[in-house]
C-alpha cells in the first residue's frame, strides 16, 4: 500500500492534521520570541523545542534547521506585506506605505530592548542567513514594484522603472534603520527615516516622470 498523500491525510486524519498545524504554528511563535530576547545566533533548536513543550525530534519533523524555520518566519511576513500591501493600494501612494511600514519597524526597534536581535536585522546580517535574506528582500522588491506599477500604470514585463523604484524605496528605508540599530539613538530613529524617505520618494518622482 502506498504512501497516504496530504490531501488524503487532511479528510482521514483530520485531528491528528490539526494537532501538527497547532504544533508548528506554536514552534513559529516560540522561535520568533526566542530571536526577538536571545538573538538568533545564541538561540538553539533545544531552546525552541523546550519553549513549545516538545520533544526536539517533533521539531526536527517539522524544521531541519534553526535557518529553515527562520525562512518560514520570514515568509510569514511576507505573506503579511503582501496582503497589506494588496489592500492599501486603493488607500494610499505607494510612498506613504512605505514610509508607514518603516516608520512601524521603527517604532518596534525602539522600543525593544535588544533591537539587534529582531529577525529583520538576523536576515540582514548573519552569515547562515544570506540566502534566506536574498529571497525575502527580493519578495519584498517585487511587492513594492508591483503596487508601483499598479498605482502608475507600469507594466513590470516591458520597463524597469517598478522594480529601480521599489529598490530605491527599500534602500532608503533601510539604510537608517540599520544604522540606528548598529548605534541607537533614542528618538532620532523617526526623523531619520522621514528624511531618508522624502529624498528617496523625490528621487523616484523624478525617475518615473521620466
Amino acid at each position: 500500500m502506498g504512501a497516504v498523500s496530504q490531501p488524503d491525510a487532511e479528510i482521514r486524519y483530520p485531528r491528528r492534521t490539526e494537532r501538527r498545524r497547532k504544533t508548528r504554528a506554536k514552534l513559529l511563535e516560540v522561535a520568533a520570541g526566542l530571536f526577538s530576547t536571545e538573538g538568533y545566533g545564541p538561540t538553539t533548536m533545544q531552546a525552541i523545542a523546550d519553549g513549545a513543550d516538545v520533544h526536539v525530534t517533533t521539531l526536527f519533523t517539522h524544521f531541519k534547521s534553526k535557518s529553515e524555520l527562520a525562512r518560514s518566519l520570514a515568509a510569514g511576513e511576507l505573506d503579511d506585506l503582501r496582503a497589506r500591501a494588496f489592500q492599501s493600494r486603493e488607500a494610499q501612494s505607494v510612498f506613504a506605505f512605505v514610509t508607514a511600514e518603516t516608520l512601524a519597524l521603527a517604532e518596534m526597534l525602539e522600543a525593544s530592548d535588544k533591537p539587534a536581535h529582531t529577525l529583520w536585522y538576523a536576515l540582514a546580517t548573519d552569515d547562515e542567513l544570506a540566502f534566506a535574506w536574498s529571497e525575502y528582500d527580493r519578495e519584498r522588491k517585487s511587492v513594492i514594484a508591483d503596487y508601483v506599477a499598479a498605482e502608475f500604470g507600469l507594466d513590470r514585463q516591458k520597463e524597469l522603472r517598478p522594480d529601480i523604484v521599489a529598490a530605491l524605496l527599500l534602500a532608503s528605508a533601510f539604510l537608517p534603520l540599520q544604522r540606528w540599530v548598529e548605534n541607537p539613538r533614542r528618538g532620532k530613529l523617526a526623523a531619520e527615516v522621514k528624511e531618508a524617505m522624502r529624498m528617496g520618494e523625490a528621487a523616484a518622482r523624478t525617475l518615473l516622470e521620466a
